[in-house]
């Protein structure tokens, strides 16, 4: 097993340092709004930013994964933020052919209750944990954003389209958490 960093987020910029450095865009300039292509065009997107902008980010992603009957990994930094979306996710779950959901269950009991064709793991005592992130396919591989919750409500990462960074999230993912993820 290889050692991993404190931060799962800096465990990937570790692995591609030049995306690490690439300078933040402001998501919450309202004149940006960018739509999903725009994200997916840009091909690389470092951010800060909050709450608002990472939750419309995300019904992007699986707005995109319900549309196209894609796979949908996402992840929640504690049971709270799974039950704000729990009732939306079973209805987006019915609907796609495979999907994980990753969060910080500690009580079995509180963890989601899917259809079967989506996977839910926990992550408790991961640097997983403090994570924000939702992947999906589209028609040239995986796409998604990964973010790290830093405190104060604000969260600092990414939004790629680039296969090679995607396929090192998810492999940290599927070694920490004994699982295997293919998107």
């Amino acid at each position: 097993m290889t050692d991993h960093f404190v931060s799962f987020l800096d465990d990937i910029w570790e692995k591609f340092p030049t995306f690490a450095e690439k300078e933040n865009t402001d998501l919450t300039n309202h004149n940006l709004l960018w739509s999903l292509d725009e994200y997916r065009k840009a091909n690389y997107v470092n951010f800060k930013t909050g709450k608002k902008e990472l939750y419309r980010l995300s019904i992007l992603l699986e707005n995109y994964a319900e549309k196209h009957d894609t796979p949908l990994l996402a992840t929640f930094e504690t049971e709270a933020r799974y039950k704000y979306v729990e009732k939306r996710y079973l209805e987006i779950l019915s609907k796609i052919s495979k999907a994980w959901i990753i969060g910080n269950f500690i009580n079995p009991e509180l963890a989601p209750h899917p259809p079967a064709t989506a996977e839910v793991i926990s992550c408790d005592g991961t640097n997983i944990s403090p994570m924000w992130i939702v992947l999906t396919k589209g028609e040239n591989g995986p796409f998604g954003l990964v973010a790290e919750d830093i405190g104060d409500k604000e969260y600092r990462g990414f939004f790629t389209s680039n296969s090679n960074i995607l396929d090192k999230v998810i492999d940290d993912i599927n070694e920490q958490l004994k699982i295997k993820i293919t998107i």
